[in-house]
Formats: structure tokens, C-alpha cells, sequence
């Protein structure tokens, strides 16, 4: 799975898997097991997620992805 995500960070990129390679990070702690019963887990869940979430600069309703668009 990591060689997919580099390759396709690459192609993304419009360059080489060499050239890619760096951009993919799995942390070391990669997993979550959440548990109705332990709502911290769910909170640190959500708080790990969140970095995926850019609500102030993203379009709704246009059916467009906004990769890249924060950068200029």
C-alpha cells in the first residue's frame, strides 16, 4: 500500500516514484481502535482526522476537488 500512495503522490506530481519518494508519511502509531465505551479514543480519533479538513477554503456543491489550490 505504501508504494501505491507513493506512486500515486508521483503521478499527482506529474514526476518520478525517486522523485516522490518523502512525501508519504505513515506515522508510527497508524491505527485506531475506537470503542463506544471510551470516548477519548473517539476524541483523539477526530483530533488526528481533522488535519484532513480545510472547511475555510473548500467550495461545496461545485463537485470539483480543491487539491493543490492552496498553494500558489
Amino acid at each position: 500500500m505504501f508504494n501505491r500512495l507513493q506512486e500515486a503522490w508521483a503521478s499527482a506530481l506529474g514526476s518520478s516514484v525517486d522523485e516522490a519518494k518523502g512525501l508519504v508519511e505513515i506515522p508510527s502509531n497508524p491505527t485506531y481502535c475506537l470503542r463506544r465505551d471510551e470516548p477519548q479514543g473517539v476524541v483523539d480519533f477526530f483530533y488526528r482526522a481533522s488535519y484532513l479538513c480545510k472547511a475555510a477554503t473548500k467550495v461545496y456543491g461545485s463537485g470539483q476537488h480543491g487539491f493543490g489550490s492552496s498553494r500558489v
